[in-house]
């Protein structure tokens, strides 16, 4: 087992946002989160990425708990994520916003780096050679000189996930990645999303609201509404499962669709 949640609850004030949620994913699988608007998805990412601290609960990776870390405590233990909303630094280069994640690597002190020591330019050479060889992998090295902030919406997204990689994760959390684009672009994203997993050896957690992108993806799929989990199991399970269809759709809705199903 790779990542186990147990009992995880996350409060603001009265508002309860994550409730009780336990969760176990499989080293090597991709793993969808699915759910209404509000059902407290990202919230679940912002308690297992350090951003918000659970109320009560706890979130084991790789055998460690994490559920109490910083961020970029988190991030050093080999899980990355990305944003429903892109978050590049736009002003940057495509180089530079990879380079940033890469450099969490270095380890050179401060005084190799203010006297540019020979360690400091060994590996500021290794780091940028592992940053090319990221941007060639996803075919952006043409581009490494242009500003993020300029890039086809698709290509920010792609990139955001190429600034995740550069962290060298073991677990990858995808925040709605396939928002925004069209079912060509979806389906494109989708075998991407395949392929990174088996090339880099990843473990993905994934939230996405298109549902043919998570049903034909995923390995299991947990449904949350109103911050606790109602649903999970293998994607077939999942579609007609009555307290999703419920979720979705209202209750008047369960019997045509398991019929039709």
């Amino acid at each position: 087992m790779s990542l186990v949640i147990r009992d995880i609850t996350k409060r603001f004030g009265g508002l309860v946002a994550v409730d009780g949620v336990n969760l176990e994913v499989q080293r090597g699988e991709i793993f969808s989160v699915i759910g209404p608007n509000g059902a407290g998805k990202t919230s679940l990412f912002n308690v297992l990425t350090g951003v918000y601290r659970p109320d009560c609960g706890t979130i084991t990776w790789e055998g460690r708990r994490i559920s109490r870390l910083a961020p970029e405590s988190i991030a050093r233990r080999g899980v990355a994520r990305t944003f429903q909303n892109i978050r590049l630094f736009g002003a940057m280069t495509v180089f530079e916003n990879v380079l940033v994640a890469q450099h969490s690597h270095a380890s050179y002190s401060y005084l190799d780096a203010m006297f540019r020591t020979r360690r400091f330019h060994r590996q500021e050479h290794r780091i940028a050679r592992k940053v090319m060889d990221l941007l060639d992998y996803f075919g952006f090295a043409e581009k490494a000189e242009e500003l993020a902030r300029n890039l086809p919406y698709g290509d920010q997204r792609r990139l955001e996930i190429a600034r995740a990689l550069a962290l060298e994760p073991r677990l990858l959390l995808l925040d709605e990645p396939a928002a925004g684009m069209n079912p060509k672009e979806t389906d494109v994203l989708r075998d991407f999303i395949r392929t990174i997993r088996d090339d880099f050896s990843l473990t993905i957690l994934l939230i996405e609201h298109h549902m043919n992108m998570v049903m034909s993806l995923s390995d299991r799929v947990a449904v949350l509404d109103y911050g606790r989990k109602i649903a999970e199991g293998q994607p077939a399970e999942i579609r007609r499962n009555p307290a999703v269809i419920e979720a979705y759709l209202g209750a008047s809705a369960i019997g045509a669709v398991t019929t039709d199903a």
